[in-house]
This record gives C-alpha cells, structure tokens and sequence, in this order.
C-alpha cells in the first residue's frame, strides 16, 4: 500500500512538472492533454486520477506558485523586521520562487494579455494576497517614515511585472543559445537580479525621492 502512494504520488509530481511546462510553451487553449500524459510518462486515466480536468490542472500549476508566495509575503509582512528590510526579504522571496518556477511567469503573461479569462476567482483572491502583503510593508514603511507617500498599487505594478518578465525573457534565451549583444545580456545570477530589484524598489520608494 505504502509502495501504491508513493508510485501515485510520484505520477502526480510528474503530471504537474508536464503540464506546467506544456502550459508555459503553448498557453491553455493549445495545450493538450494527450501530450502532458506523454511528456509525465503516463496514461490520461492516471492524468485525470490526480486532475479531474485541463482546467483543474492548469489552475493547481498557478495556484501553486501564487499560494507560495502570498503565504511567504503574508509571513514578511507580519514579522518584526524594518519596513526596508522586509521590501528585500519581500522582492526576494519572488524572485526566488519564479526561478524555481520558470513556467509560471511565461503563463502568467499570457492570461494577462489575453484577458485572463482561464483563471478563476479563488484564484484571484489568492493572487490579491500577494499584493496584500506587499501593501502592508508599504504602509509600515510610511507610518515610520522609512519609504515616501507612493501609491501602493502602482508600486506594486512598477516592481512585480519587470520580474516576470525578466524569467519569461530568460526562458527565451536559454532556447536561443546564438543571440548575442543586447538581446543576449542578462545578470549572471538569480543573487545579482534580487540585488538590483531591490535597489531600484528602494529608489521608488525613497522618503527624500
């Protein structure tokens, strides 16, 4: 029985990574089940076992990233730390999770463009707690004078969208190994990116700015 759950378990692991990289090369709508269950090495019975449908499984591939990271700015926000030191640990925590995830910026993108109409409103209230916690170092940060009278949101929107952008970019220039110049240029590690979005989300926010 213990052998069953972990074979079953493993299935599903293999099932999400397939699907998340099938999502992120094709978006939703031509996406195709059939090749998630090949590319995961299984049967589409085994498939829609752990997913009852394409859409339970593309909602679990984002709520998967988004759950992370709203609990871990929910965790920033609420600690003892300075409201400068937690807009680092804030802008870090992202950055770290997209690089763990290169699938989901490129996702994430598209629904933006196209509407986001594949995702659902559990989803969006998920994904508002990311920006709930963001907001909530905002307002630390100006109640004791750290950071200047910036609208929250469109900080918010300033920061959020060059990081998903940055790893949908980086996606594209690991598929092109010719590019040179500009189109090729890019930080030579996850550590450098996190240090110049958190130098520049200082800037911004700045009292004196």
């Amino acid at each position: 029985m213990a052998l069953k759950k972990r074979v079953r378990g493993d299935s599903q692991a293999a099932v999400f990574q397939a699907a998340a990289h099938e999502f992120a090369e094709r978006g939703f709508e031509a996406a195709r089940v059939d090749r998630i269950a090949a590319r995961a090495r299984v049967n589409k019975a085994m498939l829609y076992y752990h997913y009852r449908s394409k859409h339970a499984l593309y909602t679990e591939v984002l709520r998967d990233m988004v759950r992370t990271i709203s609990a871990r700015g929910r965790a920033i926000a609420d600690g003892a730390a300075a409201a400068d030191v937690k807009l680092d640990d804030w802008v870090a925590a992202i950055v770290e999770e997209a690089a763990a995830r290169p699938w989901f910026p490129p996702i994430m993108l598209r629904e933006l463009a196209s509407g986001a109409s594949h995702i659902d409103d559990e989803t969006f209230a998920m994904i508002n707690g990311v920006y709930l916690g963001f907001r909530d170092v905002m307002a630390q940060g100006q109640r004791d004078g750290t950071f200047g009278d910036a609208d929250p949101v469109l900080t918010y929107f300033t920061i959020l969208p060059s990081i998903l952008i940055f790893f949908a970019r980086q996606r594209v220039i690991s598929q092109r190994r010719g590019m040179q110049g500009l189109a090729a240029a890019a930080p030579r590690n996850t550590g450098e990116f996190i240090r110049h979005v958190q130098m520049t989300a200082r800037a911004t926010l700045r009292r004196d700015r």
